[in-house]
C-alpha cells in the first residue's frame, strides 16, 4: 500500500477508535510498538498518525507518560475528518444540537449574501442541484442526498465570502451526519424539497431577508426531523 494511504488508514483507525469509545478521555493508547503491530504498520506511521490526531485536539503526548486521549471539550469536532470518524450521530443528543445550531448561524447568513452577490453562474449551480434533489426524491436517496449537499455548498459558495466558503467542508461533514439519521426514508427529504425550493427562490429574487428566513425555516425542518428521530 502506498505510503500515504497507510498513514490515512492509520488515522483513520485510531480516530475512530476514540470516537466509537474504545479509548475514553483520559485513556492512554498502547504503546507505540504495540499499535504499530495492531495495525500492520511502521512506528514511524504511529507517530505521523498521533501528530495529525493531536492537532485535530484528540491526542496529547507527554513525556515518560505517553499518549492521551484528551477531553471531548478539546476534539476539533468542526473538522470534518473528525466528525466522519463518529460511529452514531443519531444517539449523540449533544453534537446533533450542536451541529444544527451552528448551521443555523452560518447558513442563514451565508444565504443572505448569496441573495446580494450570486452571479447567473451561482444561480445556475444551485438550480441544477435543486433539480437534482426533485428528480431523485422518489426514486434514488443517495442521488437525492448528493443533490442536497451540491444545493448547500453551492449556496454557500454564492456567498463569496472566503471564510463561509472555508467552511463548506464542515457544513458537509455535518449534513452526511444528519442525512444519516433523518434521512432512512424518502419522506424526509420530500418534507424538505419544498423548503429549499423558497431558498433558492429568494436567492433567485434577490430577496436577503427572504433568503435568510427561508433557510431558517428549512433547518426547522432539520431539527424536527433529528428530534423525531431519537
Amino acid at each position: 500500500m502506498h505510503e500515504g494511504r497507510i498513514h490515512g488508514s492509520v488515522v483513520d483507525a485510531i480516530g475512530g477508535w476514540i470516537l466509537g469509545g474504545t479509548y475514553a478521555p483520559n485513556d492512554l493508547l498502547p504503546r507505540e510498538d504495540d499499535l504499530a503491530v495492531e495495525l500492520g504498520v511502521s512506528r514511524t506511521s504511529i507517530r505521523e498518525a498521533v501528530k495529525v490526531l493531536s492537532a485535530k485536539g484528540l491526542l496529547q503526548t507527554r513525556r515518560r507518560v505517553g499518549v492521551r486521549v484528551r477531553e471531548r471539550d478539546d476534539w476539533n469536532l468542526l473538522d470534518p475528518q473528525v466528525l466522519s470518524w463518529h460511529p452514531d450521530v443519531g444517539r449523540d443528543e449533544g453534537l446533533k444540537t450542536s451541529l444544527i445550531e451552528a448551521r443555523s448561524i452560518i447558513e442563514p447568513a451565508a444565504a443572505a449574501l448569496a441573495a446580494k452577490r450570486a452571479t447567473a453562474r451561482d444561480l445556475a449551480q444551485i438550480e441544477q442541484a435543486y433539480l437534482g434533489m426533485e428528480r431523485n426524491v422518489r426514486t434514488d436517496l443517495e442521488a437525492c442526498c448528493e443533490a442536497d449537499l451540491r444545493f448547500h455548498a453551492s449556496v454557500i459558495a454564492a456567498s463569496h465570502n472566503v471564510v463561509l466558503k472555508g467552511l463548506t467542508g464542515t457544513i458537509e461533514a455535518a449534513l452526511r451526519a444528519t442525512f444519516a439519521i433523518t434521512n432512512r426514508l424518502m419522506t424526509a427529504q420530500s418534507q424538505a424539497l419544498a423548503a429549499h425550493s423558497a431558498v433558492f427562490e429568494c436567492i433567485r429574487m434577490r430577496d436577503a431577508d427572504g433568503a435568510r428566513a427561508a433557510t431558517i425555516d428549512l433547518l426547522g425542518v432539520a431539527a424536527r426531523d433529528l428530534k423525531n428521530n431519537r
